[in-house]
């Protein structure tokens, strides 16, 4: 049968990284570090992307092989999130999950179960880390004109999908600035944070697919 973490691999490779590394750097900040200065700066940072009234992020995102970026945004609130690109567009409400194929036309809707929530949402993908992690904070350095701190995960099992994650956030503000993903197969993945706003008000409709604003496209119910 069809599962959610079935449609997301049915994405094109770049979408696919984006969606497991995002979500991935989302849970960062509640799983115990090795390094305690790692941890510090993380729980900062996911306190960033867990605001109560939600935050949007504009993004660039550039794989290995593919020239020039793709942007997108994701938007975050508590369990829900809206993740849009040029070729996918995501809605998940807490319970049903709608993923509309731009090129196809068509939106496969799907109810994840917990486990499958593990793979894709932002917030029950934290069991990644319990899978093992190790954590350490690099030296400060400079990107783009501000003071950044480096944080670098490596993955402790050579079956993790996901093998290492090096993270630029801001020294100051704990925001976060750029995410670098290196795959099982080497490839790698680099996130470029174009616009972080936060202290939002986004109403719970954001996360809901509208048929109205999509009539051409074709239902796909899984569920």
């Amino acid at each position: 049968p069809y599962t959610l973490l079935y449609i997301i691999y049915m994405q094109t490779p770049h979408i696919r990284t984006l969606c497991l590394c995002l979500l991935l750097f989302i849970g960062i900040g509640m799983q115990a570090q090795k390094d305690e200065h790692a941890r510090r700066i993380l729980d900062r940072t996911a306190a960033i992307l867990e605001a109560k009234g939600g935050v949007e992020i504009t993004f660039l995102l550039r794989t290995d092989g593919v020239q020039g970026s793709t942007q997108g945004s994701i938007a975050l609130k508590g369990n829900k999130f809206h993740l849009e690109t040029p070729s996918t567009i995501t809605w998940f409400d807490g319970t049903t999950q709608w993923s509309y194929l731009v090129d196809n036309q068509e939106v496969n809707v799907s109810t994840p179960t917990p486990e499958e929530l593990q793979h894709i949402n932002p917030y029950a993908f934290i069991n990644l880390y319990k899978q093992g992690y190790l954590y350490r904070s690099g030296p400060t350095k400079r990107h783009k004109d501000k003071s950044v701190e480096e944080i670098i995960l490596n993955a402790e099992s050579p079956r993790q999908e996901i093998q290492s994650v090096t993270l630029l956030v801001n020294a100051v503000t704990a925001e976060p600035l750029s995410i670098k993903i290196t795959d099982s197969n080497k490839n790698t993945t680099d996130i470029e944070v174009v616009a972080l706003k936060k202290a939002l008000n986004l109403p719970d409709e954001r996360f809901i697919f509208d048929t109205k604003k999509y009539p051409e496209a074709e239902i796909i119910d899984l569920r």
